[in-house]
């Protein structure tokens, strides 16, 4: 111990000199003194001494070669683990103030003046010295004293451990059930005080397993399963029956057994727990004979307990009408499964306990697995068995009795939009048909009139009769359109395809309407680059072509007409005129029954024309698309597809099919129109 003291109360002091003599010479005035003195002859060996040990205070030369002691100093404090040590010059030539003030920016802390004085060298030296060893001691102190505070808080850490477990002890042995712990490898090391009760076993048969009170059918079975989820390190669950020591009945029980994990995520023991389902089971076997009718029945049949809502029953026409396998459904809670509150549920269920009522019953929607809603009547009765009061419910899909119900309100609506489209279309078709006749009347009587007769000229004559004949075509138009309705909404409207020059069909219908043009004040220019060819129904292209070229004169009177035919992936036909344009909102609509756009309600037509293009070309598997502004004129661009099927009956199918979306949505924006009116 005393060598100890004796090698702790020396202090390391470095002597950096180039002088051998001067060396020495401070060996000597520091002989004795209790310190080692370690030597070094230039600032590179000093520089290597400093990086191996500790020194209390470094005496340095000012003057050397290769590296001055100033050079030395400021090279030190550039060193993290020797910037500390306390520098002492020693120098002959110190008379001059800037030296020392130099040395002091270097990081000197003092100066000895050469011809050293022993005396002062010791006194110097042994401040430093005396100043390291408290520094020292401090240090040590500083260690023992964390060592003690970390000493005291690992004491009081196994205290609380101790404390916890005495805690756990007490409450696992409080509990009623059967509980223990078991090592890492499934060792049993506690079972609490209910375990000896209930199975009479000691404590020294008891020790490292439960296994002993297992009935031997499922010993085997069991022990394997343990093994697997201790090797694992999953919870395990098992039932198995448990001898009792009073009368060595076996009853059932419910084993579990969690992992408790450590801050690594290994497994650091295991807590386990018996409890006794025996009621429970029993109960089961009470309501077997129930089970073995209720298997049969269709309807979604089950059996939960009156106080904690667990099912103990479902049948297989509860899992097929809600998308469960039984056992997922077993693990419901029976307002879980009715989507029902606890409280509403027991609320439903307080007539039948109470015996106001001997049945109840609710209407709900179940949510089956795939998302899906089932309406279903529900149907509660009460029945007694030896495990208790249990709720029989029996749920009948009620989903064809619902969609009956929908489908007479959805005929009934349908019933009310037909009446409203069908006196909005007469009034329409009755005013249109009015106006052409009446025209034409007017001409004839003029015509026929006695008194005017003489006086007819031959040229007022054709006039006239011109009038009427434009007037009889336009009758004429109007009552095709509505065959053609008709023919569409039936899916009967027929399609003759052959192979049609497209440019050729366009250029056709417009030299038909050069007159009609004329009257309009528009000229039509057409563009068109070579044939156009594809399988199509000429006489139902020549119709989208009229429509179309009808329509661009009626909104675009004075302006210019552009129709213009390209071929690419698909045969395009677009017919654009500069007339009033269309309002956003009302683009998609005008292709709809009996719909025009909203500036156009002075123009006459029945509003027939696009929704019959549309429809022809549907049957030809092309589209139509509007673009417009109000104002600036619009585009109607045709698509047709350059070869279509060469059976002729496909296409009649393609309009009753793809037709139908747009026939109801027209149907249905009348009904809109008719409940807003």
């Amino acid at each position: 111990m005393a060598d100890e003291l004796e090698a702790e109360s020396k202090v390391n002091v470095l002597v950096v000199d180039d002088s051998r003599e001067n060396r020495l010479a401070l060996q000597a005035v520091l002989a004795s003194q209790g310190y080692r003195l370690v030597e070094a002859s230039s600032g590179a060996e000093a520089l290597r001494r400093l990086l191996d040990e500790e020194f209390a205070v470094l005496l340095l030369d000012v003057v050397m070669p290769g590296m001055s002691g100033f050079e030395l100093a400021s090279a030190i404090r550039q060193r993290e683990r020797a910037a500390a040590v306390p520098i002492v010059f020693l120098t002959g030539e110190a008379r001059d103030l800037d030296q020392i003030y130099k040395g002091y920016r270097v990081g000197a802390v003092d100066y000895l003046l050469k011809p050293l004085v022993p005396e002062m060298v010791r006194a110097k030296v042994a401040v430093f010295a005396e100043s390291h060893r408290q520094r020292k001691r401090i240090e040590r102190q500083a260690a023992l004293l964390l060592d003690t505070e970390r000493r005291e808080s690992e004491v009081r850490l196994a205290e609380l451990r101790l404390a916890s477990e005495r805690h756990y002890r007490n409450l696992a042995e409080a509990v009623p059930h059967i509980v223990w712990t078991a090592r890492p490898d499934g060792h049993v090391d506690y079972f609490n005080r209910r375990w000896f009760e209930y199975t009479g076993i000691s404590l020294e048969a008891a020790t490292g397993s439960w296994q002993g009170a297992i009935h031997p059918d499922a010993l085997d079975v069991l022990r394997h399963g343990w093994q697997v989820a201790a090797r694992s390190g999953r919870m395990f669950e098992a039932e198995c029956r448990v001898r009792r020591g009073s009368d060595g009945a076996f009853r059932w029980h419910l084993c579990r057994a969690v992992p408790e994990l450590g801050v690594d995520g290994q497994v650091v023991s295991w807590l386990g727990t018996f409890t006794d389902i025996d009621d429970q089971k029993q109960a089961q076997a009470a309501l077997s004979e129930f089970k073995t009718t209720l298997d049969a029945v269709l309807d979604a049949v089950t059996i939960f307990d009156v106080q904690t809502l667990r099912m103990v029953y479902v049948n297989q026409g509860a899992s097929a009408l809600l998308g469960y396998r039984p056992a997922e459904l077993l693990r419901m809670r029976a307002s879980e499964l009715l989507g029902v509150e606890d409280g509403a549920l027991r609320e439903t269920l307080a007539p039948l306990q109470d015996g106001s009522k001997p049945a109840t019953a609710l209407e709900r929607h179940l949510l089956r697995n795939d998302g899906r809603e089932v309406p279903v009547d529900i149907s509660f009765q009460l029945v007694p068995t030896d495990g208790g009061e249990h709720v029989v419910s029996i749920a009948r899909d009620i989903t064809s009795r619902k969609l009956a119900e929908l489908e007479r309100a959805h005929l009934y609506d349908e019933a009310l939009a037909a009446i409203r489209a069908r006196d909005e279309f007469l009034s329409i078709a009755s005013h249109e048909l009015k106006t052409p006749l009446a025209s034409m009347k007017l001409q004839l009587d003029l015509l026929l009139k006695p008194e005017r007769r003489a006086d007819i000229s031959r040229e007022d004559l054709f006039q006239r009769l011109g009038v009427a004949t434009r007037q009889a075509d336009r009758m004429s138009r109007l009552i095709a359109e509505l065959m053609d309705v008709s023919r569409i909404t039936a899916g009967r409207l027929h399609l003759e395809t052959e192979d049609v020059d497209l440019a050729a069909l366009a250029g056709d219908v417009v030299d038909r309407f050069k007159e009609d043009a004329a009257r309009a004040g528009c000229e039509i220019v057409l563009r068109a680059a070579g044939r156009v060819q594809g399988r199509w129904d000429r006489l139902r292209l020549e119709q989208v072509v009229t429509n179309l070229l009808s329509n661009a004169l009626k909104f675009g009177a004075g302006h210019a007409v552009e129709v213009t035919v390209t071929e690419g992936e698909h045969a395009r036909l677009v017919v654009r005129d500069h007339g009033m344009g269309i309002a956003r909102e009302d683009l998609e609509r005008v292709f709809d029954r009996y719909e025009r756009a909203t500036a156009a309600r002075g123009i006459a037509g029945l509003g027939l024309g696009l929704y019959i293009v549309r429809q022809i070309l549907v049957a030809h598997g092309g589209s139509i698309r509007v673009e417009s502004e109000p104002g600036a004129g619009s585009a109607f661009t045709v698509e047709l597809p350059a070869r279509t099927t060469r059976d002729d009956e496909l296409p009649a199918e393609r309009v009753a099919a793809a037709g139908a979306e747009v026939h109801a949505d027209a149907e249905e924006r009348v009904s809109q129109r008719g409940a807003d009116g």
